[in-house]
């Protein structure tokens, strides 16, 4: 059945062919033909050239505009950055000088240049008893022996220093504590026997504590075994720093708590520790009134 209305549909649409073919003349179809075909032909290439001209415009402005201003920028960055580098590192030097400059203006302002003991003038030679002792003058040479002068003191006696009108030699008189112009004291004075080594034998070491009033300073020890003793006060300089200038103070025989320095500052020395080679200083600010203090290191001997 479905075969059957197939066949029909078939014959029907080739009974319409012929129809529209033998209906119309050949002639006549060509007219139709060639009246139709110019319009189409005129119309597209109208349509086609302005499209055709804009796209080869658009396209062309991005293949050139994007790659080739690229190649240029890279080299310019790369000709840029060593001369950036270069001229960065005056810009960081003058910042770390103007931070150096502010930190001399903040500092403390005081040096110490020289922290050490001073000398002991004075040694033990002998002694008659636990009273009586004989020290030599290590600061002088007897004009007439070519050696150090020797000189007998009683213990807990203070002395004062007189100089010889005529020879220019040093001797000591006793005076009294209240006397300003006492020099020394022997505050103590005992013996002891210390065993020699491999032998039963003793050998009698005499202890001294003796009082420099000159250099200032505790009382030291001194033993007849030392060749060269050191008193207990130190030599004390100190080199004050104002900007360009440089001020010098010696505090020497100076006791803790000695005012010195000046220009605005007072310094005064707190704590001495030779042992770690310390000194602590406080400061004052004259203007402000303020304090600050600080432990300054004493020179190292190379």
């Amino acid at each position: 059945m479905i075969k059957k209305t197939f066949i029909l549909i078939a014959l029907i649409w080739i009974g319409f062919l012929g129809y529209l073919v033998f209906e119309k003349p050949g002639d006549e179809l060509l007219e139709e033909l060639a009246s139709k075909d110019p319009v189409v032909q005129s119309s597209e290439p109208v349509a086609q050239d302005p499209v055709a001209s804009k796209i080869p415009e658009k396209s062309a402005e991005p293949e050139v505009i994007p790659f080739t201003p690229l190649p240029d920028k890279m080299k310019i960055a790369e000709k840029e950055q060593p001369l950036e580098m270069v001229e960065t590192v005056p810009e960081r030097e003058t910042p770390s000088a103007e931070s150096k400059k502010s930190d001399l203006g903040n500092s403390f302002g005081l040096i110490c240049t020289k922290f050490e003991k001073i000398p002991s003038r004075f040694r033990l030679s002998s002694w008659e008893g636990t009273k009586n002792v004989e020290i030599e003058d290590l600061s002088r040479i007897d004009s007439s022996t070519k050696n150090h002068p020797k000189f007998w003191l009683k213990v807990r006696v203070p002395y004062k220093e007189l100089i010889h009108p005529s020879s220019g030699d040093s001797f000591f008189k006793p005076t009294s504590m209240s006397d300003p112009n006492k020099r020394i004291l022997v505050q103590s004075f005992e013996v002891r026997n210390e065993a020699l080594s491999f032998t039963s034998r003793t050998n009698p070491i005499g202890y001294l504590i003796l009082k420099d009033f000159k250099i200032g300073g505790p009382p030291y020890q001194i033993t007849s075994q030392m060749d060269a003793p050191l008193s207990s006060s130190y030599y004390i300089h100190f080199e004050q720093v104002l900007g360009a200038q440089k001020f010098f103070h010696d505090l020497t025989g100076k006791r803790n708590g000695h005012p010195f320095g000046g220009w605005g500052y007072e310094y005064k020395i707190t704590r001495q520790d030779f042992s770690q080679n310390k000194i602590k200083v406080m400061r004052k600010d004259l203007e402000k009134g303020s304090y600050v203090s600080k432990e300054l290191d004493g020179p190292t001997s190379l």
